[in-house]
């Protein structure tokens, strides 16, 4: 079978429609059509589609082809195209669609020089223009709520065509509203060979939710306090092991203080030829003094941050429960210091 184009095919599909359509010579594919250049791909589909399109519409089924046809002209717009669907919707009685898609196509035909196809479309449309049904959707002031969205039949509607009498196809249109913090409304129109019109009513206000109720407990019903690892007897052995880093900081600082007069006592002395002078033997006291010192804060310090230890690891988990919790201990628990030459430690038992 010989592959015919959308645009040769149009004149066997115009002459099946409607004989004013048919043009004295074959209707090429419109090259000089205005449209950008569509890829090879949709050009191939859109051929598909129109051929699909058209064998539907010989065999009278145009409920199937139109949207054919609307599907080819989307892929690869052709005036052809747009002539052979506003045809099929003349066919198919959606007059409201074959009339927008006749005009369309009149200018379009008439931008790429084809008057035969300028006459055409714009016969039918003027032909089918007192058979237009028209569907009006008023919006009170009282019903412009704020955040309205209309919509007829999916589409939303600008505020523009608020209350403009819109061609329809004949037949049964969905008109619907929302807005913010208000109940949607929906109808349905029944719209044949009379215009008619759907007025928007104000739509109710959604109900506010009720307040939840704030249950407060009495004192004596409030759950216990669950044990949390960080008490009262933990936080204050953490601040007595802090007290202790800083005693072993000042011990060593003190430490420093004794070594630095000794050894400067000592050289002094070396240096003297009939003994010790007396200002190095008071620097020898006061570095000896001061060595005591030392070791007290030293050991005062270790045995701080030794109880500070075992408060933390051995403290109870709720300090304000303890009085209602047994707390088993080894018993003999004791602990002892050990200081010797250079060394310093702590030994217990819990």
């Amino acid at each position: 079978m010989m592959h015919v184009s959308r645009g040769a095919r149009f004149a066997w599909l115009a002459l099946l429609f409607a004989p004013v359509l048919l043009s004295p010579r074959p209707a090429l594919a419109d090259e000089g059509d205005v449209h950008e250049p569509a890829r090879m791909d949709n050009r191939a589909r859109a051929q598909q589609l129109f051929d699909r399109a058209l064998a539907d519409a010989e065999a009278g089924n145009l409920a199937s082809a139109c949207p054919k046809f609307l599907a080819s002209q989307e892929a690869d717009p052709k005036t052809s195209t747009l002539l052979n669907l506003a045809s099929c919707y003349e066919k198919n009685g959606q007059t409201a669609s074959a009339w927008g898609a006749f005009r369309e196509a009149e200018g379009l035909a008439r931008k790429v020089g084809r008057s035969d196809w300028e006459t055409a479309a714009r016969t039918h449309a003027e032909a089918l223009e007192p058979k237009l049904v028209r569907l009006t959707i008023q919006v009170p002031e009282a019903s412009r709520v704020q955040g309205l969205t209309v919509v007829r039949d999916g589409a939303r509607l600008a505020a523009g065509e608020w209350g403009v009498a819109i061609p329809v196809d004949p037949g049964e249109h969905v008109v619907s509203a929302t807005a913010t913090g208000r109940a949607s409304w929906e109808t349905k129109s029944e719209i044949r060979d009379a215009s008619g019109s759907v007025v928007v009513p104000v739509l109710e206000p959604l109900p506010v939710p009720d307040a939840v109720p704030v249950v407060v407990a009495p004192p004596g019903d409030l759950p216990p306090r669950s044990d949390t690892w960080w008490t009262t007897w933990r936080t204050a052995g953490v601040v007595g092991m802090g007290v202790g880093v800083l005693g072993v900081v000042a011990g060593g600082v003190l430490g420093l203080v004794a070594q630095s007069k000794y050894d400067g006592a000592r050289g002094r002395c070396a240096d003297a030829p009939r003994g010790c002078p007396a200002g190095a033997v008071a620097d020898a006291d006061s570095a000896y003094r001061l060595a005591t010192g030392a070791t007290v804060v030293f050991v005062v310090s270790a045995v701080t941050i030794a109880g500070g230890a075992a408060m933390v690891l051995f403290g109870p988990a709720d300090s304000r429960s303890a009085s209602n919790k047994q707390i088993a201990k080894p018993a003999g628990a004791s602990a002892s210091l050990t200081v010797g030459p250079g060394s310093l430690g702590v030994a217990g038992l819990w």
